[in-house]
């Protein structure tokens, strides 16, 4: 009886001693995980990459490193340990969102759509409302121009989450392609309700003129597309607007103000051929007669 007592004593000494020990195990892997976050937000890719790897070392079940690896090759531009940390993510928690929209939208980035939809999906049959999958399936059909099946998840994910003003855009994009210009003010005068960055909302003004012009509601068109001039960061955001305005001062019989305004759009390389086309069929209005 004495012996038994005593084994049994010792088996719960060797399990507290255990327990402590994954204990302690896990408290390093999270200081570690802390430390490389820290290093990866100031830019430090190598370095906290090594703290993400130290993280997992201690706790192989650390599904978070993973993700912030992920994120942290991502921002060196490398898509294939990328994609490999993010899967890893999702092989230690099943459950874990944010890899899985993280994953589905590098994959987007990479090309490989029919991967993306299955890392979306994964996400939904985790959580059927996860606004972020409901968008990123939206993208992916997006960008395969297919509109029709775009519309209905951007229009699922803005049903869930009214103030989501990326979908907003894109259901506004969808509408432009399709030439349901109404629709399309609708949609994008709410992405801008919601919408918080300055480069956002640029991109926003910009289809929203374009609208706009579609329904010769020139004095709209003109104020929505000044104001993606003033917001733009992107050159090419800011030439499309200038271009943009060209077209509306055409329209109105304003060749001067057009060709300014041309002449502006015409600076960017994406917009310089048909700037300088339009530029010429104003100066030249007899050769295209």
């Amino acid at each position: 009886m004495k012996g038994f007592r005593f084994l049994a004593i010792v088996g719960l000494i060797v399990v507290f001693f255990v327990s402590a020990i994954a204990q302690d195990a896990a408290n390093e892997a999270k200081m570690a995980y802390n430390e490389g976050k820290s290093l990866m937000l100031k830019g430090k890719y190598e370095e906290a990459l090594a703290k993400f790897k130290e993280a997992i070392e201690k706790d192989p079940n650390l599904a978070v490193a993973y993700y912030a690896m992920g994120l942290t090759y991502k921002r060196m531009r490398d898509y294939v340990n990328a994609e490999k940390a993010y899967q890893m993510a999702i092989e230690k928690d099943q459950n874990y969102s944010k890899a899985y929209t993280a994953l589905g939208l590098l994959q987007t980035q990479m090309q490989k759509y029919d991967a993306a939809l299955n890392t979306y999906n994964a996400a939904l049959q985790v959580n059927p409302k996860e606004v972020k999958a409901l968008w990123g399936i939206g993208y992916v059909y997006l960008k395969q121009k297919k509109y029709l099946k775009a519309r209905d998840y951007f229009q699922k994910a803005v049903e869930i989450d009214t103030t989501y003003g990326r979908a907003w855009e894109n259901l506004g994009i969808v509408y432009l392609q399709t030439k349901q210009y109404t629709q399309a003010i609708a949609a994008l005068q709410k992405a801008l309700q919601y919408e918080k960055k300055a480069s956002s909302k640029a991109d926003t003004y910009l289809r929203l003129g374009d609208a706009y012009l579609n329904l010769k509601k020139l004095s709209d068109a003109e104020n929505a597309y000044k104001q993606a001039v003033k917001l733009a960061r992107s050159s090419a955001i800011r030439a499309a607007a200038n271009f943009g305005l060209g077209e509306v001062y055409k329209m109105r019989g304003q060749k001067q103000l057009a060709i300014q305004y041309y002449e502006k759009a015409s600076r960017d390389r994406n917009w310089k051929q048909a700037a300088l086309y339009e530029i010429d069929m104003i100066k030249n209005e007899s050769r295209y007669q």
